[in-house]
Formats: C-alpha cells, structure tokens, sequence
C-alpha cells in the first residue's frame, strides 16, 4: 500500500460527520488485508468504531485516528474530495485533519511484527467525540501500554516538521451566565435595570480576565472568550434577561467544576466593586450541559518509558525531537485521562477546517517512516 495512493484514496470518500461509515468501511478492509481481526463498535444509527488487533507478545500499544471530517467550509481552489498537489503540499479535504495521519498509520502497520498491536478509528471528534467517549467507556483502553495517535498539532515552527511530539493538550468547559433585567419603558430606562447592558459590563470584565488567568508549567495558559450574547424584549421595553456564553480552556489540574466556583466568586468581586448592578437580583453561572462530559486537560511526562521509546523512533528517522502542548481539544484527552500515556505525533499542514486544506507531502512521508520505525522497535 503505497503512501499518496492510500492518502489519495481517503480523501476521496466523504466523511463529514455524521457520515463516518463509507470511509469506516475502508479501513475495516484494509486493516483485514494487513492482517488484523476487525469489528465495528456501534455508536449510533450507522455510526460506528472501527478496531482492529493483531499480535500475541505484551500489552497492546494503541493507534488511534479520528475519521470525520468538518464540511468543505469556504470557495476551495480544487475539488475538495480529490488529491492534488501543489508545491509539495496535498490539498483536500482532511487531508490534514486528519487523513494524513490515518494513511500514515495504515502504512507503517504493514510492518512485521509479532507485538501485540491495537488500532482504534473513531467517529464524531469533530463533533461531540461520542467515538471516543464510546471506547474509553467499553474498555477498549483498559489494558493498553501506550496510546499513538496522529492528531494535527500547534506547533507554529514548521521547520521543525515531524520532530514534534505532542504530549498533552488543554481541556474545555463552556458557561451560561443568566444576567437579570427589569423590564420597564425603554423611554425611562436609566441603563442599569437592563440585562443587555448588564451582560456588556460582563462581557467586558470576562475578557479582562485573561489576564489574571494563572499560567501552567508546559501547557499553554487558560483563556476564554464570550462566544453568545442573547436578549430581547417585546415593544418598547427593557428586556428581562441576557444569556451570556463563556468558552474556557483549562489546564491542569482545573476542572470544569473547580472553575465553576472561581465565576461564581469573580461575579460576587463584579457586584461588591460596582462593576455589575443588581437589577431584579443577581446574575448566575453554571456549566452548559450537553451530553457527554467536556473535555479535561491532559499532560503525559516526557520522561515516561513509552515516551522515551517514540522519541527514540523520532530521533532515528528525523532528528532529535521536540516535545510540545497543544492549545486546544482534541479525543486525545478523553483517551489520556485513563493515564496511559499518550504521544502525538502531528503532520505539517495548515488551513484545517477553511478551504484549501492542505497537509506537507514530505512530513506525510516521514510520519509514516516514523511509525513504522517505532512498530519495529516494539
């Protein structure tokens, strides 16, 4: 199987989300050919997992990729389902995020090898990751040494290709702040009794916050940003209420609780210093639900055994490798928080969700190199 014809291959098959099951068909076939035992791990409504294993020596190592696809977002320069190359860069849909990373990993299996291997591609990461939710809940990651994936990463040095390995990312949390109002004519209202102007005030000390958001030892330092402000009001009236949302990234060891608490305390410091008004009581928090759990934060230590071991594989194939922390979510940190460690290995690309994606042919070339190095040494 060689390497542009399996990329190419992928990206031709539609698999925006919630559409994974053309492509999952694919790789339920091609990971049959190299040898693997394969079942489909239902998810939902012709939703499902794809896993595979192979091998008897030692606890399984894990290669894990996500199959969906966002839509072709934007006026793209080619047909979005098919690879082309342009100044050695292979542009198409997913073709960095990340279908790169499945092809690579479907080559660098057809290495020999009698270690137990497990493979594991999912649906819905560009959703709600209910895939990845799935296996961690059936315990398909229970007994596994080590977890490889493939995910885009944030380096923002391209020189240094593929000798970044990723190891550990933010978490996220979204609120909903409930900002009262007092409905009067809006031909007397005096600013305070209406909740817009209320949640502006908010809205305004929330992006201040960033600032005194404490940093973290390796990973980037938490932010938020308010992504929704709705209100209104019937006729010539203040309106009752504003709905704030706030987007947070977390770092260890916060937890979508823990900062909870520190927005309940920052909304009592807004009101006792008269940055905030009382109109019909006072604004609340709460974490927005949704139906799986938000995403936490996850660091896997450098100095681990099976992150010494990927490096070793990296150093061999591209230099002495980099280690570095990505700065937004991704299914790694639903597989990580098990405790098992966990290395990414991310391709160079860019333009991941917008038009004319694209992913660098020679990192593509290496990443395979790479793994298959590492499947070797196992």
């Amino acid at each position: 199987m060689r390497e542009l014809e399996t990329l190419e291959e992928l990206v031709s098959i539609n698999s925006v989300f919630p559409n994974e099951a053309e492509l999952g068909a694919c790789l339920e076939t091609r990971l049959k050919e190299l040898g693997f035992s394969v079942r489909r791990q239902h998810v939902s409504e012709n939703r499902f997992n794809v896993i595979g294993e192979r091998g008897d020596r030692g606890a399984p190592v894990l290669f894990y990729g996500h199959m969906d696809t966002v839509p072709p977002y934007g006026k793209w320069s080619s047909d979005p389902f098919e690879l082309s190359e342009r100044n050695g860069r292979l542009q198409g849909l997913g073709a960095y995020d990340m279908k790169a990373g499945i092809g690579a990993m479907l080559c660098a299996l057809q290495e020999s090898t009698d270690r137990k291997l497990r493979v594991a591609f999912g649906v819905d990461e560009e959703n709600d990751s209910a895939g990845a939710w799935k296996l961690f809940r059936e315990g398909i990651l229970d007994d596994v040494e080590g977890i490889v994936t493939t995910e885009i990463g944030d380096t923002a040095d391209e020189s240094l290709g593929t000798r970044t390995i990723t190891l550990g990312r933010r978490g996220r949390a979204v609120y909903e702040f409930r900002v009262p109002g007092r409905s009067i004519h809006g031909a007397h209202s005096r600013g305070q009794e209406n909740a817009v102007s209320q949640a502006s005030r908010l809205a305004i000390a929330l992006e201040e916050m960033n600032s005194r958001l404490p940093g973290h030892e390796v990973l980037p330092r938490p932010t938020q940003f308010v992504s929704r402000i709705h209100s209104e009001a019937t006729s010539l009236s203040t309106p009752e209420e504003a709905v704030l949302v706030v987007d947070r990234h977390l770092v260890t060891p916060e937890t979508p609780e823990s900062v909870l608490q520190v927005y309940k305390s920052f909304l009592e410091e807004l009101y006792s210093g008269g940055r905030l008004e009382e109109a019909n009581g006072r604004a609340a928090v709460r974490i927005r639900p949704r139906e799986n759990p938000y995403l936490m934060p996850y660091v896997t230590p450098g100095e681990t055994r099976f992150a010494q071991e990927f490096a070793g594989a990296v150093r061999k194939e591209a230099g002495e490798p980099v280690f570095n922390y990505g700065h937004s979510v991704a299914d790694e940190c639903i597989l990580a928080s098990t405790g098992i460690p966990l290395v990414t290995l991310p391709p160079v690309g860019g333009n991941e969700h917008q038009a004319d994606e694209w992913v660098s042919r020679s990192s593509y070339l290496r990443m395979a190199a790479i793994l298959r190095k590492f499947i070797s040494s196992l």
